[in-house]
């Protein structure tokens, strides 16, 4: 299956980089620090798609972190632009552990296509200083590839920060209708297809 979407990397704590600049470098570095590092951020992500006769009309979303990863979340917004949202979230304090690896927790949700919208986004979220989420990425899957998702589950694979512990697919998790468990027998898909990030400034 070929997928075209467009990614947006978002950079939401630049303002607050910003607002202190004159307090000096020694407290920037430190702040920063805090912040997510979007590029670093967006290699630690695999995907998987795949058909498993989910309802129509919309898919199946799921999350995976490592358990003694710090909480992430995907965002979905069916009606881009306003504040409305589902979540999937999971991690050290949140998610379902999976059941044939205990080192992983997941957490899933139904995606319904909008019939009056051009486009869905995915944020993809993680927390920051003082535990603040901003978006790391933003995955816009419009109209016209809904049909590529239609029925399908997508996984967003999120692993901790350089540990390289999804780089290895016999860490993947395959995942049957209920309960999740653990198999080998998976095939990953590209990174969203030569997907453009915005400037991050």
């Amino acid at each position: 299956m070929v997928v075209q979407l467009t990614v947006v990397g978002v950079a939401a704590a630049v303002g607050i980089v910003a607002g202190v600049v004159t307090v000096g470098s020694t407290l920037v570095d430190k702040i920063k620090g805090f912040l997510p590092n979007n590029e670093a951020d967006r290699k630690e992500v695999k995907y998987l798609s795949f058909k498993d006769d989910q309802p129509t009309n919309g898919f199946r979303l799921i999350l995976v972190n490592e358990s003694t990863g710090w909480n992430k979340a995907v965002r979905i917004y069916t009606n881009p632009g306003g504040a409305d949202y589902q979540e999937v979230k999971a991690g050290d304090s949140t998610g379902t552990v999976c059941k044939g690896n205990m080192h992983l927790k997941y957490d899933s949700k139904r995606v319904d296509f909008p019939s009056d919208k051009d486009y869905i986004t995915l944020n993809l979220m993680k927390p920051g200083a003082f535990g603040i989420y901003s978006t790391v990425d933003e995955i816009r899957i419009y109209k016209d590839k809904f049909d590529d998702y239609n029925g399908t589950t997508f996984v967003v694979y999120w692993q901790n920060d350089t540990s390289g512990y999804f780089n290895d697919i016999n860490n993947w998790a395959s995942f049957g209708r209920n309960p999740l468990v653990l198999s080998t027998n998976v095939v990953p898909m590209e990174k969203p297809m030569e997907s453009t990030h915005t400037s991050d400034n």
